[in-house]
């Protein structure tokens, strides 16, 4: 058996030149109407005037069966009156030309064919409502760097095939126009794709029995033929097509025919208004920098910005540039730790009453509190005078984890993230619950598992005008003796950001997770930063588990023996030190999650340090001056503290992500800490610099803004 993978898809070898053992098939399937197959006229009627590319440029194996299989797509073209036009030139792929095609057809393409700018026009192409047909190695395309999109367009990349043979295929959707007029099961011979990747959201219309050949890695389903609906447009993936012979097949024939016509759908014309910017229609105005450990913003109404740096100064960053000190607050400030001034929120009605809220720690009498009080700003100056406690609870001083995100909700609650305040360094990345007498420090069950403890929690109150504050209903404990009132979310880690939906209400944060590298069949999950989504109070797990709700072991600290994984939906607390409820509502796992390596869930977010971070649902604001595309309506901008990008996430009708796609990804940042979306459309993002604990050149706050569809500013040259 021959197993080949990577770019070398077909061996050049006798085996598996073209033709070599013949296309096979079965004798019954040509029906009496010609090659293309007739009988199925309703389904190819979107074909009739159709304008069609067929491209087959490759930068890896080349298939001999290209120059046959563009044939038969010609002939197809003549019989049913679509017109096809082959190239292998890539320069094809831009907005003018490719607009005049009502499909795309990559014809066993292999390799890198495509640059960036071309990506881009392709991308924009399916959003604007194109079709795509792959077929064959179109599985082995574009699959070696980090276009993610691609590869869910066509459904799955090529992994490996066995020796060319016979093999039994199975329609299990005959009411697909590629599958409509097909046998039930069809012997074939062929290169049998096995796949990694595969996109779940597609739809599968006929397999390979595995049973009937060798090699194949699918064991029960082996897909080799999908459709689905993607960003836009429609994309038809199939895996036959090695050999020159196979598209002499009248059933191959009708196979293609119907996959192209389920492309094309209506024969829309293209609306570009619907897809996506290039990357370069959007520009980043660097409002302020070198500053010293800015760590959170909030926009204010007439565009300005209130800035708080760590080490306690409060800035106002003008709308057009320019900074200035406005405040500066007394705090607990630790060169090495993350105690300080570490979050900052307008009051809804802030152009009324000038109030503006702020986290910070406060060390009195040996005990360090994280406070949060309000402020009113008034004639550029927060009153230092006019501080109003809103609330207050005490953490250790050893160790780390503040949390610090204040955002008022769509309802004008405050919501208030804090961290566990517990050491992770000592628990071998694994789960923080060492119950050891002299551990306090080191067992974050007293904290973000602990119903009667505001750390490791997103609280949710409602501010008094005075001081102080109440609950308003719906958090997650009603009754005091279950829970402390406040609590929104338990079972937090370090919520560093947190941001809205404002048109759903939903909460979304990014949880900065722990650091085991990989999982331990005993202690349990490697560590997973978490994006995660609230549509109610809940508890999300952290320290019994991480991720979409991955297990840690029952870890025995003093013995080193790990006893049975904790149970997502009865997690029980019985540290020494819980104060609150032993029994914990069942664990919530998290919308996103992804490890130090490459992500099998989530690839597209990379590899490296993590930090996840979320700016929020695009809402397109009322009377945004420029606001972006509708494109990026509704869909959820993250991003990522020690990768520096931003992403933006897509989901499907039930919530799930469908996709996740780059956002200005040439665009270098330094350390972004803090987004947001500003009433003009555009999003603000602070950057913390390179270095820790210091200032940095790089550090400050900058505007991202789309400059619309026309032409672009000339950029000037000098020689």
């Amino acid at each position: 058996m021959v197993v080949l993978a990577g770019l070398a898809a077909c061996s050049t070898g006798p085996e598996n030149a073209e033709g070599n053992r013949g296309a096979g098939g079965s004798g019954d399937v040509a029906g009496g109407e010609g090659a293309a197959g007739g009988g199925d006229a309703e389904h190819v009627k979107p074909l009739n005037g159709a304008n069609i590319l067929v491209f087959s440029e490759t930068r890896g194996f080349r298939h001999g069966s290209i120059p046959t299989g563009v044939r038969a797509f010609e002939e197809l073209g003549d019989e049913h009156g679509f017109s096809v036009r082959a190239s292998e030139d890539s320069a094809i792929f831009n907005d003018r030309e490719l607009a005049g095609f009502d499909a795309i057809v990559f014809l066993s393409t292999t390799g890198d064919v495509l640059n960036d700018a071309e990506q881009q026009a392709m991308q924009r192409y399916i959003q604007a409502g194109g079709g795509f047909v792959g077929v064959h190695a179109a599985a082995d395309t574009e699959h070696q760097g980090d276009w993610y999109w691609y590869r869910n367009l066509v459904g799955a990349v090529f992994a490996s095939h066995p020796a060319i043979q016979e093999a039994r295929l199975t329609v299990i959707d005959d009411a697909h126009p590629s599958t409509s007029n097909l046998p039930d099961t069809i012997l074939h011979t062929e290169e049998w794709y096995n796949f990694r990747d595969l996109y779940e959201y597609r739809t599968d219309v006929m397999t390979v029995d595995e049973s009937s050949y060798l090699g194949g890695e699918h064991r029960d389903h082996h897909p080799i033929s999908w459709y689905h609906e993607y960003d836009g447009g429609r994309s038809f993936y199939t895996a036959l097509g090695h050999t020159a012979a196979a598209f002499a097949e009248p059933f191959f024939r009708r196979h293609l025919l119907g996959g192209l016509a389920y492309a094309i759908g209506e024969r829309r014309p293209r609306d570009y208004s619907r897809a996506r910017p290039e990357h370069n229609r959007f520009v980043r105005d660097r409002l302020v920098d070198r500053l010293v450990e800015p760590v959170a913003f909030s926009l204010l109404p007439d565009g300005s910005a209130l800035l708080v740096q760590r080490t306690g100064e409060v800035l106002l960053i003008a709308a057009d540039g320019g900074v200035q000190e406005v405040g500066r607050i007394d705090v607990h400030y630790d060169r090495q730790q993350e105690f300080g001034l570490v979050g900052v929120a307008a009051d809804p009605d802030f152009a009324v009453n000038g109030w503006i809220y702020l986290m910070y720690n406060r060390l009195r009498d040996g005990q360090l509190f994280q406070r949060v009080s309000r402020f009113v700003f008034d004639e550029n100056r927060v009153d230092p005078d006019s501080e109003a406690r809103v609330l207050e609870f005490p953490v250790d001083r050893t160790c780390c984890h503040t949390g610090g995100n204040l955002e008022f909700g769509p309802g004008g609650e405050l919501f208030i993230a804090t961290g566990d305040n517990t050491n992770p360094f000592q628990s071998d990345g694994f789960g923080p619950i060492d119950r050891r007498e002299d551990r306090t420090y080191f067992d974050a069950l007293r904290s973000s598992g602990n119903t009667n403890d505001l750390r490791g929690k997103i609280l949710r109150i409602e501010p008094l005008p005075d001081g102080g504050y109440t609950v308003p209903a719906g958090n997650l404990f009603d009754d005091p003796a279950e829970g402390r009132p406040e609590i929104y979310v338990m079972g937090t880690r370090n919520p560093y950001t947190i941001a809205f939906d404002s048109e759903t209400g939903h909460l979304f944060y990014g949880d900065v997770g722990p650091d085991a590298g990989q999982p331990d069949p005993l202690r349990g999950s490697q560590g997973f930063d978490e994006i995660n989504r609230v549509t109610g109070p809940g508890n999300f797990g952290w320290p019994l588990f991480i991720g979409n709700n991955r297990a840690y072991g029952d870890h025995d600290f003093a013995s080193g023996t790990t006893g049975e994984l904790f149970d997502p939906a009865e997690p029980i607390n019985d540290s020494p030190r819980n104060t609150g409820s032993r029994s914990l509502p069942p664990a919530h796992a998290a919308l996103i999650w992804y490890p130090y390596a490459v992500s099998e869930r989530f690839p597209e977010l990379g590899q490296g340090g993590r930090n996840a971070l979320v700016a929020g649902v695009y809402r397109r604001p009322e009377g945004a001056s420029q606001p972006f595309p509708g494109y990026f309506e509704g869909r959820l901008f993250i991003s990522d503290f020690m990768r520096d990008w931003i992403k933006v996430v897509a989901f499907d009708a039930d919530g799930g992500v469908r996709q996740i796609d780059p956002f200005m990804p040439d665009e270098p940042f330094a350390g972004i800490l803090d987004l947001a979306f500003g009433d003009d459309g555009s999003l603000y993002v602070l950057e913390y610099g390179r270095d820790w604990f210091s200032g940095n050149p790089e550090a400050g706050l900058s505007r991202l803004r789309y400059i619309g569809p026309d032409n672009r500013p000339p950029v000037a040259v000098i020689e």
